[in-house]
């Protein structure tokens, strides 16, 4: 916790977190976008890492969704079955496979990025386009930061390739 400064923040930051990675959140997203392998929540969670990532290797899955390496390829063998997932090639390694969405993994990854915009996008509406800005540029600076103190921990483990500081307009 920030000691005198950003108490508020240190709290709403950790409510938000633990919120959007609560169970009671993440069921919700997966009823509401009618997710076609209905209450398997490790499935659910590696087609979301995959909505970022575009492809990924199965193993670089485990730490993302919080599960075990062999359990990750069980996962992924449901979402081939469910026609969600396809393997090839890794580009980079061609002794290695990644997975990535089909046409029909990403009409769900669609559904879910909908729902959550359901969400937020009426929270913001009501924001000035400068308060906006503002707050994206500042998360992408505190995420930024983050990663690179923790040696790019972040973007490996969410999958995300953040800007770097040259990158990031930080406001005034």
């Amino acid at each position: 916790m920030l000691r005198g400064r950003g108490a508020d923040f240190s709290a709403a930051l950790q409510a938000l977190i633990t919120f959007t990675n609560s169970s009671t959140w993440r069921e919700r997203v997966l009823v509401e976008s009618d997710f076609p392998l209905a209450g398997d929540m490790p499935a659910f969670l590696l087609l979301n890492q995959l909505i970022y990532r575009t492809t990924a290797r199965p193993t670089d899955m485990a730490d993302a969704i919080g599960t075990g390496r062999s359990n990750v390829s069980k996962i992924v063998r449901r979402l081939e079955a469910a026609g969600l997932v396809g393997r090839m090639p890794d580009p980079e390694d061609g002794r290695q496979s990644v997975i990535g969405l089909t046409a029909a993994g990403r009409e769900a990854a669609e559904r879910i990025s909908a729902v959550n915009s359901a969400v937020y996008g009426p929270l913001f509406a009501a924001w000035s386009d400068e308060d906006f800005d503002r707050l994206e540029s500042l998360v992408v600076r505190l995420v930024t930061s983050l990663d690179d103190r923790l040696d790019h921990a972040v973007e490996r483990t969410a999958g995300v390739r953040l800007p770097r500081p040259a990158q990031v307009n930080h406001g005034s």
